[in-house]
């Protein structure tokens, strides 16, 4: 009786640690460990009924800790530094201009194997050099444009 108590302790032990050190070996470890009381059951009371019982209540009572830990651990000062708690909103990428950026003149202000940043009106850019490569401060012109990123050439 005691390896049994034993191994659903340390298994609920290692599902409590997977909620703070997430990945999935301490969550295994722990369905192991009440997976391993049940065989522990299985030898000590034969039949179907004890280790059917071991694992079904150890495994409700691992899902009760993860539950309990995630409701108070969210409403904890240390959960709400480890949690998101709210979202922002934006754009991961700036919208390009319209075909109007396309003629204007600009300078490259990292060097382009074939992409860097271009700056035009005071603005950067993701720029794409069709030449391949085009040092720093050279003077460029926009030929096109493609999904975020701006066609040049050097003038």
């Amino acid at each position: 009786m005691e390896s049994i108590l034993i191994a659903i302790f340390f298994g609920y032990i290692l599902i409590l640690v997977e909620g703070f050190l997430p990945g999935g070996i301490f969550g295994l470890g722990g369905a192991f460990c009440i997976a391993l009381a049940s065989y522990f059951a299985y030898q000590e009371y034969p039949g179907f009924l004890a280790p059917v019982m071991t694992f079904t209540l150890g495994m409700s009572g691992g899902l009760a800790i993860v539950f309990l830990e995630f409701k108070w651990l969210s409403k904890s000062k240390l959960g709400r530094s480890i949690f998101l708690s709210s979202s922002t909103d934006g754009i991961s990428n700036k919208a390009l201009p319209g075909e109007e950026i396309i003629g204007l003149h600009g300078i490259s202000l990292t060097e382009h194997k074939p992409e860097g940043i271009v700056l035009l009106n005071g603005k950067n850019y993701d720029a794409y050099c069709s030449d391949g490569f085009l040092p720093k401060g050279k003077s460029v012109i926009v030929i096109g444009k493609e999904d975020f990123r701006l066609r040049i050439k050097e003038v």
